[in-house]
């Protein structure tokens, strides 16, 4: 059994909630504590408190409950009694019926939301949290292989242009709120669903919500799925946690060892000398490229050379996460990409008798790789420029054709690593580890 609440909305902040039940218990009191005080009314004997407490007491608690369903129809007006305890009665005959017409309105369009009415009835669905690219690719690739599951997608953000495509071109069911409220995973009937895919850009909220779902639900172990983008992150994590029953992946890493191990290794063992390397962009992606050249290519390149508005700091990252291998130099740039005294410290750093470099743009904006990759093309004739893309473009393929550019689409093989099981609508026991994935 679930531990979460169940909810059809987001987080209620606890004073709505108070409020909704000190409401209802203030007017029954002021309506019981009025006939307590001596009101009468026309319609009902109420009885007298001193020849029998107990019965006058239940009745007036009886009367003030029934404000609620009929108001003071069946009383009558106050008639008889103190001035405030009839203005009192008089102030709940109109509350009551008010509190109720509230909670019936509220009722009815609650069970008239679309959404609550298919979550409170939906089984073997697939929730995807996190409504970005990541999700949408993955939600497109379930899609093209299930075209009936139901699938839930989870986004705080309503704003989210994706959401419409989501729902639109994917037939996803939005569910809008934070995967960090007990709230929501309480909504989202959790132990009907086939899998959960966590793909939001918090990494520690992925992981949190991941550990909370198996934890209360453990047979869902091995079927929950949490992305961490920062890899340094993702290999901190002590060994203990393997076994939590979810599995973690990092969508840089699985695209980014198909780069090297497909691409660059090939671009090595076609040239003679030692190819010196210049990654341009050192966020996760450059990162992850180096880790990559690391451990599959040590040894085939000589010095790299790193180009990024805050390489420093970056470099200072890699080196206390991963660590820099002490087989090749390296040289590391500040500066943005557009500032010709960058391209000026980069030639110095390379050596043109060493041959063509080998060139990756990496950073995270399409255009922008593009236009350095361009520029690239002429500073550096005979150049190996590998190009970075998350989602295909003609435009870029065309150019990219026409100079020699060799683009790089990341979602095409962050789809192509993703294992087969997490689209696989039946359960299975055997557990395989796919690239740039560990099983918890």
């Amino acid at each position: 059994m679930s531990t979460f609440p169940s909810a059809t909305r987001g987080p209620e902040p606890p004073r709505n909630v108070l409020a909704r039940v000190a409401l209802p218990v203030l007017v029954f009191l002021v309506a019981w504590l009025a006939m307590m005080g001596g009101a009468e009314v026309s319609e009902r004997e109420l009885g007298d408190l001193r020849e029998n407490f107990a019965a006058g007491v239940a009745t007036r608690a009886y009367y003030a409950l029934s404000l609620f369903v009929v108001g003071g129809i069946d009383l009558g007006p106050p008639v008889a009694g103190p001035l405030p305890a009839r203005a009192a009665l008089w102030l709940s005959y109109f509350a009551a019926p008010v509190v109720t017409a509230g909670v019936l309105v509220e009722t009815a369009l609650r069970m008239l939301s679309p959404v609550t009415f298919r979550l409170r009835r939906i089984r073997g669905h697939v929730i995807v949290v996190g409504a970005g690219r990541l999700g949408l690719l993955y939600v497109r690739r379930l899609r093209a292989r299930n075209p009936r599951v139901p699938i839930v997608v989870v986004e705080r953000d309503p704003t989210n242009p994706r959401l419409s495509e989501l729902v639109e071109s994917y037939r996803a069911l939005p569910v809008i709120g934070d995967i960090g409220s007990d709230e929501i995973l309480g909504a989202l009937h959790l132990a009907r669903a086939r899998r959960v895919m966590l793909l939001t850009g918090r990494d520690f909220v992925n992981l949190d919500a991941a550990a909370k779902i198996v934890s209360s639900l453990p047979e869902l172990r091995g079927k929950v799925v949490a992305h961490v983008s920062d890899l340094g992150f993702l290999h901190a994590i002590p060994e203990a946690e393997h076994a939590a029953g979810y599995e973690t992946f990092n969508k840089l890493e699985a695209a980014a060892i198909h780069l090297v191990q497909e691409h660059l290794l090939a671009r090595f063992d076609a040239t003679e000398h030692l190819d010196q390397v210049i990654l341009v962009g050192f966020g996760r992606f450059g990162q992850t490229v180096l880790h990559q050249l690391q451990t599959h290519a040590l040894g085939k390149f000589g010095v790299v050379v790193i180009v990024d508005l805050e390489a420093t700091v970056h470099a200072d990252t890699f080196g206390a996460t991963v660590g820099f291998d002490p087989a090749y130099d390296r040289e590391v740039i500040d500066g943005h990409l557009g500032h010709p005294a960058v391209w000026t410290a980069v030639d110095a750093a390379v050596s043109r008798e060493s041959g063509a470099p080998t060139i990756v743009v990496g950073t995270g904006d399409d255009g922008g790789n593009l236009h350095a990759a361009l520029d690239l093309v002429k500073r550096y004739p005979g150049a190996h420029i590998v190009v970075r893309s998350f989602g295909p473009s003609l435009f870029a393929e065309r150019v990219s054709a026409e100079v020699g550019l060799h683009p790089f689409t990341l979602a095409h093989l962050v789809g192509e690593g993703m294992p087969d099981r997490w689209f696989s609508l039946e359960s299975s026991g055997q557990r395989v580890s796919a690239p740039g994935e560990t099983s918890r």
